[in-house]
């Protein structure tokens, strides 16, 4: 009861200070000054239209990983802005001839704690997706584990996101049950080929042969770090190995590992390098101290 007896009050006296400061004008006066507060609120939304759309059309926004989070809080902050400048107008309007704007602002008082008493769920779940959008915790298309739960997200809004599992099992997490992410897409993922190769070749020309035909992988968009062929790894009685290493971000180092493997049994079977078994193998591991 005084928490509303407070909201009352407080907006009594703006109400009378608005009232006070258009008191005495004539008609035309107060008709010119709505005139005006039209004009400039539109004005303003141009000018605020026209400065974020140039941003976004630009090419270095463009280019940039996060351009779709970008949009997304750029829109929201447009919304809000738009809605804060509307309702400002709205309440001088009806100040200028003299009509109480008390009760609009008791009523939005009291929706505002029965929001923040009733809705907290609500607020909480669009204040942490908020917060995810604009730090870029993770995007659509990210391979993540939230709570417990791996897989590539689908949607993330400002109220859920939603996470797609390997069993193509939909999840639909709300924001604010999100306390710890594990972002899998963003780290650089370091991948191992081993080859072997017969005993009776010389093991320096083998290194400089296929160091020349994975050079052309070094200039490759999906490539992070490599090719590096580290040479001989191993010695066996009839065959020693050889292994290379490199760097990509994650879902890249499929393809780039077929083209290498492609690429080095091409080079042994053109420089008539033998090889005794095939024991080709791969190894799959997140590496933290290579994030670029």
């Amino acid at each position: 009861m005084n928490l509303n007896k407070n909201t009352n009050h407080v907006a009594n006296e703006a109400d009378k200070a608005l009232r006070s400061t258009f008191k005495g004008m004539g008609s035309w006066q107060k008709i010119f000054i709505v005139i005006i507060i039209i004009v400039g609120i539109c004005v303003l939304l141009k000018i605020i239209d026209g400065c974020i759309d140039r941003q976004l059309s630009s090419e270095k926004v463009k280019e940039k990983g996060s351009y779709n989070r970008i949009v997304t809080i750029t829109n929201l902050i447009k919304r809000i802005i738009k809605i804060i400048l509307i309702f400002i107008g709205v309440t001088i309007i009806m100040s200028v001839f003299n009509i109480s704007i008390a009760p609009i602002l008791a009523t939005l008082g009291v929706f505002s704690l029965a929001i923040g008493v009733g809705a907290q769920n609500l607020v909480k779940d669009v204040i942490n997706g908020f917060f995810i959008i604009l730090e870029d915790q993770y995007s659509v298309g990210d391979l993540v584990e939230i709570e417990g739960i791996e897989g590539v997200v689908e949607y993330l809004g400002l109220r859920v996101t939603k996470v797609r599992d390997f069993s193509k099992i939909l999840h639909i997490i709300p924001n604010s049950n999100i306390s710890v992410v594990s972002n899998k897409q963003r780290a650089n993922i370091r991948t191992k080929i081993e080859f072997y190769v017969d005993n009776s070749c010389d093991p320096t020309f083998v290194k400089e042969k296929i160091d020349e035909s994975l050079k052309k992988f070094k200039n490759d968009r999906k490539m992070v770090i490599g090719p590096d062929l580290w040479g001989v790894t191993e010695n066996d009685k009839d065959a020693y190995k050889m292994s290379l290493v490199y760097y990509t971000k994650q879902g890249n180092q499929y393809d780039l590992e077929y083209a290498i493997r492609a690429e080095i049994l091409k080079t042994m079977q053109r420089e008539n390098i033998n090889t005794p078994v095939v024991k080709n193998k791969i190894l799959k591991v997140e590496d933290s101290d290579a994030l670029l």
